[in-house]
């Protein structure tokens, strides 16, 4: 199940619609989206497809269903974190608690 990890808004549930397809095809993964500011959402996905495999790897393969989205709303990703059970990234903190945005 995707996890919308504040409040959504219409692209954020297109997103998140999305990111429900990639698991019902990855049945292990764990998915999370939230809008950072009005024109930014973040993306995070953890799957095991993505062992082993460099970050352009792991973006094309995720972005196979991203680009499913209208434009509009795809140029609102401004991240996409692709990680293997088990990794860690500095940016895995801006999904636990996210900054404050200026805007």
């Amino acid at each position: 199940m995707v996890m919308i990890l504040q409040q959504p808004d219409n692209e954020v549930d297109s997103v998140a619609k999305v990111l429900g397809e990639f698991e019902q095809t990855h049945s292990a993964a764990k998915s999370y989206v939230y809008r950072y500011n009005p024109g930014s959402i973040r993306v995070k996905i953890v799957d095991s497809v993505f062992h082993g495999r460099s970050k352009g790897e792991r973006h094309d393969y995720a972005l196979r269903f991203l680009n499913r989205l209208p434009d509009d709303v795809m140029s609102q990703v401004s991240v996409l974190l692709c990680l293997a059970p088990g990794e860690s990234s500095m940016m895995d903190l801006e999904f636990d608690s996210p900054t404050r945005t200026q805007l």
